[in-house]
Protein backbone atom coordinates (compact mmCIF):
# COMPACT_ATOMS: atom_id res chain seq x y z
CA UNK A 1 0.00 0.00 0.00
CA UNK A 2 2.41 2.40 0.50
CA UNK A 3 4.93 2.12 -2.40
CA UNK A 4 1.53 2.11 -4.72
CA UNK A 5 0.69 5.23 -2.89
CA UNK A 6 4.51 6.81 -3.47
CA UNK A 7 4.40 5.22 -6.92
CA UNK A 8 1.23 7.28 -7.88
CA UNK A 9 2.22 10.74 -5.16
CA UNK A 10 5.55 10.29 -7.41
CA UNK A 11 4.18 10.23 -10.96
CA UNK A 12 1.52 13.20 -10.12
CA UNK A 13 3.66 15.62 -8.06
CA UNK A 14 7.89 15.05 -8.68
CA UNK A 15 9.07 17.99 -10.36
CA UNK A 16 11.95 15.86 -11.85
CA UNK A 17 9.64 13.17 -13.05
CA UNK A 18 9.22 13.19 -16.80
CA UNK A 19 13.15 14.15 -16.98
CA UNK A 20 14.02 10.92 -14.78
CA UNK A 21 11.54 8.87 -16.85
CA UNK A 22 11.00 9.80 -19.90
CA UNK A 23 9.29 8.01 -22.59
CA UNK A 24 12.22 5.30 -24.07
CA UNK A 25 12.82 4.53 -20.08
CA UNK A 26 8.75 4.62 -19.44
CA UNK A 27 9.16 -0.02 -19.45
CA UNK A 28 11.96 -0.26 -17.75
CA UNK A 29 10.57 1.80 -14.89
CA UNK A 30 7.15 -0.23 -15.09
CA UNK A 31 9.13 -3.46 -14.57
CA UNK A 32 11.49 -2.18 -11.89
CA UNK A 33 8.36 -0.95 -9.65
CA UNK A 34 6.45 -4.47 -10.62
CA UNK A 35 9.56 -6.27 -8.98
CA UNK A 36 9.69 -4.05 -6.33
CA UNK A 37 5.26 -4.16 -5.76
CA UNK A 38 6.25 -8.16 -5.76
CA UNK A 39 8.52 -7.47 -2.84
CA UNK A 40 6.39 -5.34 -1.10
CA UNK A 41 3.96 -7.83 -1.07
CA UNK A 42 5.44 -10.23 1.51
CA UNK A 43 6.79 -7.66 4.27
CA UNK A 44 6.19 -8.13 7.56
CA UNK A 45 7.81 -5.06 9.26
CA UNK A 46 8.19 -1.50 9.14
CA UNK A 47 11.73 -1.93 8.95
CA UNK A 48 11.81 -3.90 6.17
CA UNK A 49 9.17 -1.91 4.66
CA UNK A 50 11.56 1.64 4.94
CA UNK A 51 14.35 -0.68 3.66
CA UNK A 52 12.50 -1.62 0.85
CA UNK A 53 11.42 2.37 0.04
CA UNK A 54 15.04 3.39 0.45
CA UNK A 55 15.92 1.25 -2.12
CA UNK A 56 13.16 2.04 -4.13
CA UNK A 57 13.51 5.81 -4.78
CA UNK A 58 17.42 5.25 -5.76
CA UNK A 59 16.00 4.78 -9.29
CA UNK A 60 15.63 8.45 -9.51
CA UNK A 61 19.11 9.06 -7.95
CA UNK A 62 17.99 12.61 -6.32
CA UNK A 63 18.84 13.01 -2.92
CA UNK A 64 15.81 15.22 -1.98
CA UNK A 65 13.59 12.46 -2.83
CA UNK A 66 13.01 9.91 -0.47
CA UNK A 67 10.22 8.16 2.05
CA UNK A 68 9.91 7.64 5.24
CA UNK A 69 7.81 5.10 6.62
CA UNK A 70 6.62 5.80 10.22
CA UNK A 71 8.06 3.69 12.86
CA UNK A 72 6.34 0.67 14.81
CA UNK A 73 8.50 0.80 18.12
CA UNK A 74 9.63 -2.34 19.29
CA UNK A 75 10.72 -2.91 22.99
CA UNK A 76 14.02 -4.16 22.88
CA UNK A 77 16.12 -6.33 25.79
CA UNK A 78 18.95 -4.74 27.11
CA UNK A 79 22.19 -6.38 27.22
CA UNK A 80 25.06 -6.84 29.67
CA UNK A 81 28.39 -7.63 28.97
CA UNK A 82 31.49 -7.75 30.82
CA UNK A 83 33.79 -4.28 31.78
CA UNK A 84 37.03 -4.70 33.56
CA UNK A 85 37.51 -1.08 33.95
CA UNK A 86 41.16 -1.13 35.35
CA UNK A 87 42.30 -4.05 32.61
CA UNK A 88 40.57 -1.60 29.90
CA UNK A 89 42.41 1.70 31.46
CA UNK A 90 45.75 -0.70 31.27
CA UNK A 91 44.62 -1.25 27.59
CA UNK A 92 44.47 2.85 26.40
CA UNK A 93 47.36 4.14 28.18
CA UNK A 94 49.40 1.36 26.39
CA UNK A 95 50.73 3.01 23.59
CA UNK A 96 52.12 -0.04 22.06
CA UNK A 97 48.57 -1.41 21.63
CA UNK A 98 47.14 -0.13 18.03
CA UNK A 99 43.28 1.06 19.35
CA UNK A 100 40.58 3.26 17.76
CA UNK A 101 40.34 6.55 18.40
CA UNK A 102 37.07 6.30 19.88
CA UNK A 103 38.14 4.12 22.75
CA UNK A 104 38.19 5.09 26.02
CA UNK A 105 35.95 6.70 28.85
CA UNK A 106 33.49 9.17 27.58
CA UNK A 107 30.35 10.82 28.83
CA UNK A 108 27.01 12.43 28.40
CA UNK A 109 24.76 14.18 30.23
CA UNK A 110 24.00 11.53 32.79
CA UNK A 111 25.93 8.70 31.43
CA UNK A 112 29.56 7.65 31.92
CA UNK A 113 30.62 4.71 29.49
CA UNK A 114 33.32 2.87 28.21
CA UNK A 115 33.57 2.27 24.88
CA UNK A 116 35.92 -1.16 23.66
CA UNK A 117 36.42 -3.01 20.13
CA UNK A 118 33.90 -5.93 20.30
CA UNK A 119 35.27 -9.36 20.74
CA UNK A 120 34.19 -11.05 18.38
CA UNK A 121 33.39 -8.48 15.31
CA UNK A 122 35.96 -6.16 13.62
CA UNK A 123 34.88 -2.08 13.63
CA UNK A 124 32.67 -2.36 16.09
CA UNK A 125 32.52 -1.14 19.46
CA UNK A 126 30.85 -1.23 22.27
CA UNK A 127 29.68 1.76 24.67
CA UNK A 128 29.48 -0.07 28.19
CA UNK A 129 28.07 1.92 31.10
CA UNK A 130 30.05 2.86 34.07
CA UNK A 131 27.58 5.09 35.90
CA UNK A 132 24.19 6.77 35.03
CA UNK A 133 22.18 8.54 36.84
CA UNK A 134 19.13 7.24 36.82
CA UNK A 135 17.68 3.56 37.65
CA UNK A 136 16.94 2.17 34.78
CA UNK A 137 20.37 1.61 33.53
CA UNK A 138 23.38 0.00 35.06
CA UNK A 139 26.85 -0.33 35.45
CA UNK A 140 27.72 -3.16 33.12
CA UNK A 141 24.82 -2.94 31.00
CA UNK A 142 25.40 -2.02 26.72
CA UNK A 143 24.58 1.58 26.18
CA UNK A 144 25.28 1.60 22.48
CA UNK A 145 26.63 0.01 20.22
CA UNK A 146 29.07 1.52 16.82
CA UNK A 147 30.25 0.69 13.63
CA UNK A 148 33.06 2.43 12.25
CA UNK A 149 32.39 4.16 8.89
CA UNK A 150 34.13 6.45 6.46
CA UNK A 151 33.23 9.69 7.96
CA UNK A 152 32.21 8.56 11.61
CA UNK A 153 30.80 6.04 13.12
CA UNK A 154 26.49 4.45 12.98
CA UNK A 155 25.24 3.95 16.25
CA UNK A 156 22.71 2.09 17.60
CA UNK A 157 21.54 4.18 21.19
CA UNK A 158 19.58 2.15 23.54
CA UNK A 159 17.13 4.54 25.66
CA UNK A 160 15.37 4.31 28.60
CA UNK A 161 11.81 3.53 27.28
CA UNK A 162 13.28 0.27 25.93
CA UNK A 163 13.80 1.07 22.32
CA UNK A 164 16.70 2.13 20.20
CA UNK A 165 17.60 4.88 18.45
CA UNK A 166 19.54 4.45 15.05
CA UNK A 167 22.05 7.94 14.53
CA UNK A 168 25.10 8.84 13.90
CA UNK A 169 28.40 10.26 15.58
CA UNK A 170 31.27 11.77 14.82
CA UNK A 171 34.18 13.54 16.52
CA UNK A 172 34.73 17.29 16.41
CA UNK A 173 37.92 17.58 18.39
CA UNK A 174 40.45 14.44 19.58
CA UNK A 175 38.25 14.05 22.93
CA UNK A 176 34.74 15.34 21.69
CA UNK A 177 31.67 13.56 19.77
CA UNK A 178 28.95 15.10 18.33
CA UNK A 179 25.83 12.49 17.75
CA UNK A 180 23.03 13.17 14.91
CA UNK A 181 20.84 14.42 18.00
CA UNK A 182 23.10 17.28 19.16
CA UNK A 183 24.19 15.63 22.32
CA UNK A 184 27.99 16.16 22.93
CA UNK A 185 30.56 13.66 24.25
CA UNK A 186 33.39 14.33 26.23
CA UNK A 187 36.62 11.89 26.63
CA UNK A 188 37.29 11.38 30.45
CA UNK A 189 40.90 9.72 30.24
CA UNK A 190 43.00 11.76 28.52
CA UNK A 191 46.83 9.30 27.88
CA UNK A 192 48.53 11.21 25.61
CA UNK A 193 48.90 14.51 26.91
CA UNK A 194 46.66 16.77 25.25
CA UNK A 195 44.50 18.93 27.76
CA UNK A 196 41.98 17.74 29.08
CA UNK A 197 38.34 18.75 26.69
CA UNK A 198 35.79 21.53 28.02
CA UNK A 199 33.14 20.39 30.32
CA UNK A 200 29.81 19.28 28.97
CA UNK A 201 28.23 22.35 29.67
CA UNK A 202 30.93 24.61 27.80
CA UNK A 203 30.48 21.84 24.68
CA UNK A 204 26.89 22.67 24.86
CA UNK A 205 27.89 26.12 23.60
CA UNK A 206 29.91 24.98 21.14
CA UNK A 207 28.59 24.92 17.66
CA UNK A 208 30.03 23.03 14.98
CA UNK A 209 28.28 24.30 12.28
CA UNK A 210 28.45 28.05 12.95
CA UNK A 211 30.60 30.16 10.41
CA UNK A 212 34.47 31.12 11.39
CA UNK A 213 36.86 33.08 9.92
CA UNK A 214 40.45 32.87 10.82
CA UNK A 215 43.32 35.07 9.50
CA UNK A 216 45.88 31.92 8.73
CA UNK A 217 48.41 33.89 8.22
CA UNK A 218 49.67 37.84 6.61
CA UNK A 219 48.63 36.49 3.28
CA UNK A 220 45.38 34.42 3.62
CA UNK A 221 42.14 34.08 5.34
CA UNK A 222 40.33 30.75 5.79
CA UNK A 223 36.18 31.05 6.22
CA UNK A 224 34.72 27.86 7.10
CA UNK A 225 30.70 28.07 6.13
CA UNK A 226 29.84 24.44 7.13
CA UNK A 227 26.06 24.79 6.89
CA UNK A 228 23.86 27.23 4.98
CA UNK A 229 20.83 26.93 7.81
CA UNK A 230 19.16 30.26 7.67
CA UNK A 231 20.08 30.90 11.04
CA UNK A 232 23.24 31.39 10.35
CA UNK A 233 22.66 34.33 7.56
CA UNK A 234 22.72 36.95 9.84
CA UNK A 235 26.26 35.37 11.50
CA UNK A 236 27.78 35.23 7.71
CA UNK A 237 26.52 38.96 7.42
CA UNK A 238 28.55 39.92 10.47
CA UNK A 239 31.53 38.55 9.87
CA UNK A 240 31.90 40.09 6.33
CA UNK A 241 30.60 43.39 8.02
CA UNK A 242 33.46 43.33 10.46
CA UNK A 243 36.31 41.59 8.53
CA UNK A 244 35.57 43.67 5.08
CA UNK A 245 39.29 46.00 5.60
CA UNK A 246 40.80 42.40 6.08
CA UNK A 247 39.34 40.76 3.17
CA UNK A 248 40.50 43.72 0.86
CA UNK A 249 44.11 43.43 2.20
CA UNK A 250 44.60 39.66 1.71
CA UNK A 251 45.65 37.96 -1.39
CA UNK A 252 43.95 34.71 -0.55
CA UNK A 253 40.72 34.47 0.29
CA UNK A 254 40.12 30.28 1.18
CA UNK A 255 36.44 29.46 1.41
CA UNK A 256 35.55 26.11 2.64
CA UNK A 257 32.16 24.61 2.38
CA UNK A 258 33.65 20.64 2.84
CA UNK A 259 30.78 18.72 4.74
CA UNK A 260 27.94 21.45 3.99
CA UNK A 261 24.34 19.60 3.74
CA UNK A 262 22.89 22.69 2.53
CA UNK A 263 20.30 25.12 4.42
CA UNK A 264 18.94 28.14 2.50
CA UNK A 265 20.88 30.14 -0.56
CA UNK A 266 20.20 33.66 1.57
CA UNK A 267 22.45 32.36 4.40
CA UNK A 268 25.78 32.87 2.28
CA UNK A 269 24.46 35.75 -0.05
CA UNK A 270 26.77 38.75 1.50
CA UNK A 271 29.46 36.38 0.95
CA UNK A 272 29.18 36.51 -2.86
CA UNK A 273 31.09 40.15 -3.46
CA UNK A 274 34.23 38.89 -2.04
CA UNK A 275 34.17 36.27 -4.59
CA UNK A 276 32.61 37.05 -7.96
CA UNK A 277 34.41 39.15 -10.93
CA UNK A 278 30.46 39.68 -12.64
CA UNK A 279 27.23 39.96 -11.46
CA UNK A 280 25.21 36.74 -10.84
CA UNK A 281 23.47 35.26 -14.05
CA UNK A 282 20.83 32.57 -12.51
CA UNK A 283 18.46 30.92 -14.94
CA UNK A 284 15.17 31.22 -14.39
CA UNK A 285 13.54 28.13 -12.72
CA UNK A 286 11.58 25.98 -13.49
CA UNK A 287 7.77 24.61 -10.99
CA UNK A 288 6.02 21.74 -11.49
CA UNK A 289 2.22 22.68 -11.39
CA UNK A 290 0.18 19.55 -9.64
CA UNK A 291 -2.66 20.51 -7.70
CA UNK A 292 -0.68 19.07 -4.60
CA UNK A 293 2.20 21.68 -5.63
CA UNK A 294 0.28 24.72 -5.86
CA UNK A 295 -0.56 24.66 -2.75
CA UNK A 296 3.08 25.32 -1.37
CA UNK A 297 3.49 27.70 -3.94
CA UNK A 298 0.75 29.87 -3.41
CA UNK A 299 1.74 29.27 0.35
CA UNK A 300 4.90 30.23 -0.30
CA UNK A 301 4.22 33.25 -2.77
CA UNK A 302 5.98 31.51 -5.64
CA UNK A 303 2.68 32.07 -7.70
CA UNK A 304 3.38 35.83 -7.97
CA UNK A 305 6.29 35.17 -10.11
CA UNK A 306 4.62 33.36 -12.89
CA UNK A 307 2.57 34.71 -15.86
CA UNK A 308 -1.43 34.84 -14.21
CA UNK A 309 -1.94 31.88 -17.55
CA UNK A 310 0.85 29.33 -16.05
CA UNK A 311 -0.53 30.06 -11.96
CA UNK A 312 -3.24 28.41 -13.20
CA UNK A 313 -1.18 24.84 -14.97
CA UNK A 314 -1.67 21.71 -14.00
CA UNK A 315 1.15 19.02 -14.69
CA UNK A 316 2.97 20.78 -16.70
CA UNK A 317 6.48 22.27 -15.66
CA UNK A 318 6.01 26.38 -15.81
CA UNK A 319 9.12 29.03 -15.53
CA UNK A 320 8.99 32.19 -13.73
CA UNK A 321 8.47 35.44 -15.74
CA UNK A 322 12.21 36.20 -15.86
CA UNK A 323 15.84 34.63 -15.26
CA UNK A 324 16.92 35.85 -11.98
CA UNK A 325 20.30 38.76 -11.72
CA UNK A 326 21.58 39.62 -8.58
CA UNK A 327 22.10 43.34 -9.37
CA UNK A 328 22.07 44.11 -5.61
CA UNK A 329 25.61 44.04 -5.07
CA UNK A 330 28.43 44.73 -6.79
CA UNK A 331 31.65 42.32 -7.14
CA UNK A 332 35.02 43.34 -5.17
CA UNK A 333 38.21 43.70 -6.45
CA UNK A 334 39.71 42.02 -3.64
CA UNK A 335 40.26 39.16 -2.68
CA UNK A 336 42.01 38.53 -6.21
CA UNK A 337 42.53 34.79 -5.48
CA UNK A 338 39.82 32.88 -4.01
CA UNK A 339 39.91 28.52 -3.32
CA UNK A 340 37.32 27.13 -2.86
CA UNK A 341 37.36 23.73 -0.90
CA UNK A 342 34.52 21.15 -1.71
CA UNK A 343 33.78 17.47 -0.89
CA UNK A 344 31.28 14.42 -1.56
CA UNK A 345 29.27 15.87 1.26
CA UNK A 346 28.98 19.83 -0.30
CA UNK A 347 25.36 19.27 -0.94
CA UNK A 348 21.76 21.40 -1.84
CA UNK A 349 22.74 24.83 -0.93
CA UNK A 350 25.89 24.18 -0.19
CA UNK A 351 26.47 22.78 -3.79
CA UNK A 352 24.44 25.49 -5.31
CA UNK A 353 26.85 28.14 -3.77
CA UNK A 354 29.66 25.75 -5.81
CA UNK A 355 27.47 26.30 -8.93
CA UNK A 356 27.49 30.00 -8.21
CA UNK A 357 30.56 30.65 -7.62
CA UNK A 358 32.35 28.64 -10.15
CA UNK A 359 31.16 31.97 -12.53
CA UNK A 360 34.01 34.13 -11.11
CA UNK A 361 36.86 34.15 -12.77
CA UNK A 362 38.96 34.11 -9.96
CA UNK A 363 37.66 30.90 -8.24
CA UNK A 364 39.56 27.83 -8.23
CA UNK A 365 37.90 24.76 -6.61
CA UNK A 366 40.27 21.98 -4.85
CA UNK A 367 38.85 18.87 -3.24
CA UNK A 368 36.16 16.27 -4.04
CA UNK A 369 33.37 16.14 -6.46
CA UNK A 370 29.87 17.39 -5.16
CA UNK A 371 27.34 15.32 -3.87
CA UNK A 372 25.42 15.66 -6.88
CA UNK A 373 21.63 17.20 -4.86
CA UNK A 374 20.57 20.53 -7.02
CA UNK A 375 19.12 19.63 -10.01
CA UNK A 376 15.44 19.47 -7.85
CA UNK A 377 14.65 21.57 -5.13
CA UNK A 378 11.70 23.79 -2.81
CA UNK A 379 11.07 20.25 -1.19
CA UNK A 380 7.53 19.34 -0.52
CA UNK A 381 6.35 16.80 2.67
CA UNK A 382 2.89 15.05 1.83
CA UNK A 383 1.58 11.88 3.74
CA UNK A 384 0.74 8.89 1.64
CA UNK A 385 -0.82 6.74 4.22
CA UNK A 386 1.29 5.07 6.82
CA UNK A 387 4.48 6.67 5.63
CA UNK A 388 5.59 10.22 4.61
CA UNK A 389 7.08 11.38 1.05
CA UNK A 390 9.58 14.35 0.52
CA UNK A 391 9.74 15.19 -2.91
CA UNK A 392 11.12 18.37 -5.02
CA UNK A 393 8.47 20.50 -6.24
CA UNK A 394 10.75 22.69 -8.95
CA UNK A 395 13.88 22.32 -11.08
CA UNK A 396 17.05 24.42 -11.20
CA UNK A 397 16.62 25.02 -14.77
CA UNK A 398 15.44 23.35 -17.83
CA UNK A 399 19.24 22.54 -18.72
CA UNK A 400 18.85 20.03 -16.44
CA UNK A 401 17.70 18.14 -19.23
CA UNK A 402 20.78 18.51 -21.27
CA UNK A 403 23.13 19.57 -18.17
CA UNK A 404 22.29 17.14 -15.09
CA UNK A 405 24.47 17.82 -11.90
CA UNK A 406 22.48 14.92 -10.44
CA UNK A 407 23.74 12.58 -8.94
CA UNK A 408 27.34 13.25 -10.96
CA UNK A 409 28.55 16.54 -8.68
CA UNK A 410 30.42 19.03 -9.70
CA UNK A 411 34.00 18.23 -10.42
CA UNK A 412 36.74 20.19 -8.68
CA UNK A 413 39.20 22.12 -10.71
CA UNK A 414 42.24 20.36 -8.61
CA UNK A 415 40.98 16.89 -7.54
CA UNK A 416 42.60 16.84 -4.02
CA UNK A 417 41.77 14.17 -1.35
CA UNK A 418 43.89 16.03 1.36
CA UNK A 419 42.66 16.46 4.70
CA UNK A 420 42.74 19.07 8.34
CA UNK A 421 45.17 21.67 7.43
CA UNK A 422 47.19 19.78 4.60
CA UNK A 423 44.96 20.80 1.98
CA UNK A 424 45.44 24.38 3.33
CA UNK A 425 48.94 24.29 3.17
CA UNK A 426 48.54 22.58 -0.71
CA UNK A 427 46.69 25.83 -1.18
CA UNK A 428 48.78 28.00 -0.15
CA UNK A 429 51.59 26.13 -2.09
CA UNK A 430 49.79 26.10 -5.47
CA UNK A 431 49.03 29.85 -5.33
CA UNK A 432 52.61 30.50 -4.57
CA UNK A 433 51.29 32.37 -1.33
CA UNK A 434 54.10 33.50 1.39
Amino acid sequence: MILQNAILSVEENYALYHIKVPHDNKKLYERYNLVYLEKASILTSPSKCQSLMDDWVTFFQDKHLWVTVDKELTKVKYQKLPLDLKQAKRRWANSNIAKDPIEGLWEMEGYRVAILPDVYKYDIFNGIVVSADNDVFKRGMLKMRLKKSIDGYDMDFYMRDSTMMATRIHFTTAHTLLDDNNIHWRRLSVHDGSPAPPKLSQLTLIDPYKPTLKRIDSTAILFTLPSCSPKYSRVVDSIMLTNHAALEACKLFIVDVRNNGGGSDRTYRSLLPYILTQSLQMPSVGYYMSAENSKMFRELGILNNLDPIDSTARNKIVMAKKSIQSDTFKPLKSPRQVALLTNRFTASSGETFVLKCKQSNKVITFGETTAGCIDGYNGNIIDIGGARLRYPTSIRSMEVIERPIDPFGILPDIPLNARGESIIDFVKSYYNVK
